[in-house]
């Protein structure tokens, strides 16, 4: 297996030496940081288009092109109205800022609109020779850059050889806006992020899988999760001893084996990451589970190790589904390291999530040899509003599987002191934290 063992060796002694973080015995409890976090992800510019802008801008016919322009002219004009409400029919429907009004004298009496110019690019339409919709986002330019403000909605009518005239529009504020930027979170925020909370290791767990997603359609999608993966190799990289980078796709597509293998020998790549909820993986479905299955003999051939969200989009997930994976699943992959995330659910600790956990603890207790290797990490899973009931029950289970395979992570949601601080609020003992802060996956060992 391609750890970067040595490297970290050294690296933890000349930290030590430097002071960025106390030797771990040097550590009181009320200074102690957690070492590692086991689940970082990258976001590329790639990624961050996949997530900002889910439908590419299109090209509208002149005619329909023509209605957006207009619009976007009498946007402006707060005092006057007249310009807008002429692109609507007569008992045309205007929803904006939560409201709705009806016909067009109404729409002339609404304080809508803004000091700027608006701008609307469409990302979906269609349109016959007397119904039609316009689809889109709306925002202005700043600085020669884009900024997304909403979107918005145009149902169309006309009559024939007359133009369009608008039946229904919509228009929906997206909060905060955001602008785009060139490089949403690299490997140097990482470690800076890491630096901020005293913290020495990242997983950094490849998005890659996003591009695959089963809710989206993209082209070149072989090609561009390709790139992602070799984009996170590339990143880590930078900073060896201190970042280890895990590759990821959807292990339903065809291309999966091919995309694994490529990334088991890329050097700078410790491991694999899946997500079984975007990939829309049924662990009850025969024919997902052998393709899974495939994955994970593949990985077990070559000693790579396995990050995997095991929580599954079917609503009724629980018991029965993590029955499959320990049975038709780990049991591919008994020699190499599975680190479960978010303690098998998806965030949160509901029901589902303890039923699905406890066939994991009840195995362990058990000796089953398919959970020697396994691991489970903290991300995303205790929250401040939690009931003290609640939370006991997180630590019984946590007990159960034991702290040694507790692993802790943020998944980027909170800044790394508030994840712990969220941990330290569970009723576990000063040495239980200390293990759960101190322990580090075998792959970055």
């Amino acid at each position: 297996m391609r750890t970067p063992s040595r490297t970290i060796r050294l690296t933890v002694l000349a930290m030590s030496l430097v002071g960025a973080n106390p030797p771990l015995g040097a550590q009181t409890e009320s200074a102690l940081r957690p070492v590692a976090d086991h689940h970082v992800h990258l976001q590329s510019l790639a990624v961050w288009h996949l997530f900002n802008d889910p439908l590419p801008f299109v090209t509208l016919p002149a005619d329909l092109d023509r209605v957006l322009r207009e619009f976007e002219r009498a946007w402006p004009a707060r005092d006057n109205k007249i310009a807008l409400s002429e692109l609507f029919t007569d008992d045309g429907i205007f929803r904006y800022a939560d409201d709705w009004v009806r016909g067009r004298p109404a729409i002339r009496m609404m304080l809508v609109g803004e000091a700027t110019p608006l701008r609307m690019r469409a990302q979906e339409f269609e349109a016959d020779d007397l119904l039609g919709h316009v689809a889109g986002a709306y925002g202005e330019y700043r600085d020669a850059t884009w900024v997304d403000l909403g979107r918005y909605v145009l149902a169309l009518r006309r009559t024939k050889g007359a133009p369009w005239r608008i039946t229904v529009a919509t228009l929906v504020k997206t909060t905060p806006p955001a602008p785009r930027v060139s490089d949403p979170f690299s490997a140097d925020d990482v470690i800076a992020q890491l630096d901020s909370a005293g913290m020495r290791y990242g997983v950094v767990l490849s998005l890659a899988y996003q591009f695959g997603a089963a809710y989206r359609q993209v082209a070149n999608e072989a090609a561009k999760v390709r790139a992602e993966n070799d984009w996170v190799g590339q990143q880590v990289a930078r900073y060896p001893g201190r970042l280890v980078g895990f590759c990821s796709f959807n292990p339903l597509k065809e291309y999966a084996l091919d995309e694994l293998s490529r990334c088991m020998r890329d050097s700078r790549l410790t491991g694999l990451k899946l997500h079984l909820t975007t990939s829309f993986v049924d662990l009850r479905n025969p024919e997902h589970v052998g393709r899974l299955r495939a994955v994970f003999r593949a990985a077990n051939a070559r000693r790579f190790p396995i990050v995997v969200h095991m929580r599954a989009m079917n609503p009724a997930y629980g018991r029965l589904d993590a029955e499959i994976f320990l049975r038709d699943v780990l049991a591919d992959a008994p020699d190499i390291p599975v680190q479960i995330a978010h303690l098998a659910g998806w965030g949160g600790y509901g029901d589902e999530t303890d039923q699905a956990l406890a066939v994991f603890a009840e195995a362990v207790a058990s000796s089953d040899r398919r959970t020697a290797n396994l691991y489970f990490d903290l991300s995303g899973v205790v929250s401040p509003g939690f009931s003290q009931e609640r939370k006991q029950l997180i630590v019984n289970r946590i007990r159960q599987i034991g702290v040694a395979r507790m692993l802790f992570a943020v998944d980027g949601a909170e800044p790394p002191l508030i994840v712990w601080a969220n941990l330290k609020s569970l009723p576990l003992t000063d040495a239980e934290l200390r293990a759960i802060a101190t322990n580090l996956a075998p792959f970055l060992r």
